[in-house]
């Protein structure tokens, strides 16, 4: 079942600038996406959008909770922070926000990347090691 939300759907139409905008569900709530990269989830009707160091600073300044997709999980969170209610409703400063989102999602996923390759050179070094020593 799809989940629906006046809020997602604000956000979208906002957000349509940054690219190929979708949305499925997500953690009980709703994922949007922008050209298949997690930018935002809504989760009773509150905005959780992507940061890192880049953009982070913001919202812990004004207090936003990260957001927590198991509430009862001790550790499990992720990169996305609760947006203040008066950024979403100003459609100015939403759109800068889910500029530096973006900015922030593309560069968790560059670190990914690159970790993963030094993850496969390292595999590859071990295995090289092991068969020279035999």
């Amino acid at each position: 079942m799809r989940v629906k939300s006046e809020l997602a759907s604000y956000v979208e139409e906002q957000l349509a600038f940054l690219g190929r905008l979708s949305t499925k569900s997500i953690f009980g709530g709703i994922g949007i996406f922008v050209d298949e990269r997690l930018l935002g989830i809504v989760m009773d009707d509150k905005l959780y959008l992507h940061t890192d160091t880049s953009n982070l600073r913001s919202y812990q300044e004004r207090g936003m909770p990260q957001f927590k997709p198991y509430p009862n999980a001790f550790d499990l969170t992720t990169d996305h922070h609760q947006v203040p209610a008066e950024i979403v409703d100003d459609p100015a400063q939403l759109k800068h926000w889910g500029e530096q989102a973006l900015a922030a999602a593309i560069e968790a996923a560059k670190v990914k990347q690159l970790a993963g390759i030094e993850r496969s050179r390292h595999m590859k070094q071990a295995r090289k090691k092991q068969k020279d020593e035999k």
